[in-house]
């Protein structure tokens, strides 16, 4: 009989809790064996989670009956409903890594991109002629279910052709896309969203050619009208609209017995009954489509004629026409909020699964068929020229609304219903531009060459870690391979690091005579360091003297350094040996900033907080120089020895003198007697 194994207690599992205990050390302040309740919520809100979250519904339910502070037993479990997702937000490593950063940015884009007040409202709609022009939103949610609102986020407003894309993922859900192009085409029409123009094309028969004449792309009122028409053909037309409202639900992170503020989508009977009085050219293209022979439905001609008087007969409207337009009418006047339609968006970049939800909406082949058609034609005649500029899948809609799709990122849709010639949201194309010109989410933005630009999809402290880090790690090991490529990816070898350190510097350190010699012939300016210093004293002190003859044909006169060493015999504590030079750049670079929710998300990550760099400097030595008590003071708690010596042999405390942080001296100098006893 095979003996029964007894399963190992969870708590007492050394090697399988040393990621949570990482995740709870790095919430604890003074105190590394508890945390604070309201500590844990506000690391999990300010990473764009949200408490009404399907996926932390129940771990914010635990914490609100919870104590002030929580124990380790009972932190693994209260987030043992949802680990994997508060591991990625404590650790940094959700698609928005600096939430509260990128928020503040998008802020000041829309406090400056409130002030256009150009445009017009749609009239030829009445409903939509009526609505306050001043409204602004703006919602971004990511493929994690970070959510980023400003604005008139939750007001409804009229989707209009914000449906398309929609529409044209059901119809290829159902049918494939080789069936549903037999009925519209994938080609940018370069005309207005209303033109009555069709594509002729030249379909391959067994004996001889036919030609066919369908709509461009689905994007267009004729592709639209035409993928209404593929959507369940067969049903009524309330069956029709419902199963489309419950499509929609799932995009948005609905469900009946769901926690988020999703909503179900919103049937407006006024503008959908305007859009059939005032929808003449629509009316005229369904007929267009009906003569093609491609438009799908029931053909039920009548067969006799039941008016008896000689000069009149019964005139027949066909069925397959208006039931298309009045499906496409009903789909177009559906409301949504913003922030709906960005969770619609952005589960569209997370390949079909939405992200509050996780449940899959549509297959992967069905988004990747259809952000090709939004890049191309997604915003009507403007479309080539934003999608040169912006680079992103789009569609607008007359009713003020806009989204965008950063695939495998985020969704973003902007509310304001003042329109441009073209249709499109004034400042919704303005928001796209200035994120853009931020951001690198260009569908051609490649590696990141531009120092100005930022990657959103890792932090602040990282970005510049990186921007930097590979360069001066190549150029202190004699690496010229590393040097040249980033050279011919148009990197800037001149940047430097958290102290001003450049790979210059680090060349002429550690005796790198040909990387010196490379650096010079691409460019590179000697520049100071934090000190004062530059590369030609580094190799004095280390007595690289080939180094020293180069520099000196500069014709430069280097000013000496200024480094301040109180007690060069005094204690020395040990700095910590830590393989990844690019986490110890990022953790200095995040202490310099005072960035103390990324220096816990290191922690959480496992680094040690004494980590030092190829300087021998740590984030205390950073954080003194820079004045920032609070980020000493974390540390410090954190057991950040406070001795630690750089290159030079000074410690912290030598670097808060020398830069004048009175605040920061005076505290690292009422620790020192306690350090030593």
């Amino acid at each position: 009989m095979q003996k029964k194994i007894k399963p190992t207690n969870r708590y007492e599992s050394n090697n399988f809790l040393k990621r949570e205990k990482d995740l709870f050390y790095s919430l604890s302040d003074k105190n590394p064996n508890q945390i604070k309740t309201k500590d844990f919520k506000n690391a999990l809100l300010k990473s764009g989670l949200k408490s009404n979250d399907n996926r932390l519904y129940d771990l914010f339910r635990k914490l609100d009956s919870s104590e002030n502070e929580i124990y380790f037993k009972d932190f693994i479990k209260i987030i043992s409903s949802s680990e994997l997702l508060v591991e990625k937000a404590l650790r940094g490593e959700l698609a928005l890594p600096d939430f509260s950063d990128f928020s503040k940015s998008v802020d000041e884009m829309y406090d400056d991109v409130i002030k256009n007040k150009s445009g017009e409202l749609a009239s030829y709609i009445p409903p939509l002629a009526k609505v306050d022009p001043n409204q602004f939103g703006i919602s971004i949610v990511t493929i994690d279910g970070q959510i980023y609102q400003r604005g008139d986020c939750k007001v409804d407003f009229s989707l209009q052709s914000m449906c398309k894309p929609f529409n044209y993922c059901l119809a290829l859900e159902k049918f494939g896309l080789e069936l549903v192009h037999k009925h519209v085409g994938q080609e940018p029409s370069g005309r207005q969203f209303n033109d009555l123009t069709l594509l002729t094309r030249s379909l391959e028969g067994k004996s001889n050619k036919k030609l066919t004449r369908i709509p461009f792309n689905p994007m267009i009122n004729a592709g639209a009208i035409m993928t209404a028409g593929l959507i369940n053909s067969e049903d009524t037309y309330e069956k029709r609209l419902n199963f489309i409202k419950e499509q929609y639900g799932k995009l948005i992170g609905w469900s009946a017995n769901g926690k988020f503020e999703s909503k179900f989508p919103r049937f407006n009977k006024d503008v959908a009954r305007e859009e059939n009085f005032t929808g003449y050219n629509n009316l005229a293209i369904g007929y267009l489509l009906m003569a093609t022979g491609n438009l799908p439905g029931k053909k039920n001609k009548l067969k006799k004629d039941k008016n008896t008087s000689k000069n009149e007969f019964d005139f027949y409207i066909e069925p397959t026409v208006t039931d298309a337009l009045k499906l496409y009418f009903s789909v177009c006047s559906l409301e949504m909020t913003a922030t709906e339609v960005a969770m619609a968006a952005a589960t569209l970049a997370n390949n079909g699964v939405c992200p509050v939800t996780q449940s899959r909406v549509f297959n992967q082949k069905t988004v990747r068929d259809c952000l090709p058609i939004l890049q191309s034609s997604g915003m009507y005649d403007a479309s080539g020229a934003f999608f040169q500029e912006v680079g992103l899948p789009a569609k607008s809609g007359v009713g003020g609304g806009v989204f965008f799709v950063v695939p495998q990122l985020m969704g973003i849709c902007i509310f304001s219903p003042r329109l441009d010639e073209q249709g499109n949201s004034v400042r919704g194309i303005e928001m796209a531009k200035r994120i853009t010109s931020k951001y690198l989410v260009h569908i051609f933005d490649g590696a990141m060459t531009n120092a100005d630009r930022v990657d959103p999809r890792i932090p602040i402290s990282k970005w510049r870690a990186n921007s930097c880090g590979e360069a001066i790690w190549a150029a202190s090991i004699g690496d010229i391979r590393t040097l040249e490529r980033l050279a011919s990816e148009q990197k800037d070898l001149g940047i430097g690091n958290s102290d001003m350190r450049t790979p210059l510097h680090l060349a002429a350190a550690e005796g790198q005579l040909e990387v010196v010699q490379f650096l010079l012939e691409q460019g590179v300016k000697l520049v100071p360091d934090r000190w004062g210093g530059y590369g030609y004293f580094d190799a004095k002190n280390n007595n690289h003297k080939k180094i020293l003859k180069v520099l000196d044909k500069l014709n430069i006169k280097f000013l000496k350094p200024k480094h301040l060493v109180e007690e060069p015999n005094g204690e020395t504590d040990e700095v910590a040996k830590y393989d990844d030079e690019l986490m110890v750049s990022e953790l200095l670079f995040a202490a310099a900033g005072n960035d103390i929710t990324r220096i816990r998300q290191l922690i959480a990550k496992g680094i040690p907080v004494h980590a030092g760099n190829f300087d021998s400097r740590t984030a205390l030595h950073l954080a003194a120089a820079e004045g920032n008590l609070e980020t000493v003071k974390l540390l410090i708690n954190y057991k950040h020895p406070i001795n630690v010596r750089d290159r030079w042999n000074s410690t912290p405390s030598d670097e808060a003198k020398r830069e004048k942080r009175l605040a920061v001296y005076n505290f690292l100098k009422t620790l020192k007697p306690k350090n030593k006893s």
